[in-house]
């Protein structure tokens, strides 16, 4: 014969079932907490990109004696590897901006020109053309022209691989 159960004391039945739910529930906890975790790594590399995303612009300087000069700048906040430059002349590609100069007319012996393929830090400025001397002067309305004539596209990247277009002419 059996002693009489306590019936205050929990049946094995009811206890299992607590347990069972206190596991469910942990279960449910940690699965939000890893998805937490996972959103929060997709943001936190999205804001990354968008810290060190690069924006590259340029900019034309004229001076009032005809002195006129073509710059790139990174205005980003993070580094640009420019990949390929896409130079053209009335349409037609060419391989350099020295090229450039020649396929517009202009004296090579009075231009500055610089290389667009390279990384351009944050604030760097680069120059495209300039007149570095009398012979390559203009006033406003032959500069026009010969900005009509010129094309130039840059494509880059970003550290992150992230590419982009800026058309500079």
């Amino acid at each position: 014969m059996s002693a009489p159960s306590d019936p205050s004391a929990p049946r094995r039945g009811a206890r299992w079932a607590t347990i069972h739910a206190i596991r469910t529930r942990t279960m449910v906890v940690s699965i939000c907490a890893l998805a937490a975790t996972l959103w929060q790594g997709y943001a936190l590399q999205k804001h990354n990109r968008l810290m060190v995303q690069p924006i590259l612009d340029h900019e034309i300087n004229t001076e009032l004696d005809g002195g006129w000069m073509i710059l790139v700048q990174n205005s980003g906040l993070g580094p640009a590897r420019v990949t390929e430059a896409d130079i053209r002349v009335d349409g037609r590609p060419v391989h350099s901006t020295v090229e450039a100069v020649q396929a517009l007319g202009l004296d090579g012996r009075c231009m500055g020109t610089g290389s667009l393929v390279h990384f351009y830090r944050v604030n760097q400025r680069q120059q495209v053309l300039s007149s570095a001397g009398e012979a390559c002067k203009m006033n406003s309305t032959q500069l026009q022209a010969l900005l009509k004539r010129l094309s130039i596209t840059l494509r880059y990247e970003s550290l992150y691989g992230d590419t982009a277009t800026h058309r500079v002419l």
